[in-house]
């Protein structure tokens, strides 16, 4: 699987805390981008995933592809909206 995102386009950075911390709009970036990747594989037939410490690899059918890109577009999008509503809380409330 092809992965777009570098570090230098998803930036993590250390909070006062000690804990790390990714911009919400870059996971959500990352998620709509990883099912764009599953959608083009599904697309062209590319679906052998090689799982780390096996010769063989996995395959996956069409359906299982853009199910699976299907839900990582819905999380980012459920993501969007709980974002957008602690916002306007956070601006109004």
């Amino acid at each position: 699987m092809v992965w777009r995102h570098t570090d230098a386009e998803t930036p993590v950075r250390r909070g006062a805390d000690g804990q790390f911390y990714v911009a919400a709009r870059d996971v959500t970036a990352m998620l709509r981008d990883m099912a764009r990747t599953f959608d083009l594989h599904a697309q062209s037939g590319d679906s052998a995933w090689a799982v780390d410490g096996e010769s063989a690899p996995a395959r996956l059918d069409e359906d299982t592809m853009r199910t699976v890109a299907s839900i990582l577009r819905a999380q980012a999008d459920e993501m969007d909206v709980q974002l957008i509503a602690i916002a306007d809380e956070h601006r109004f409330g």
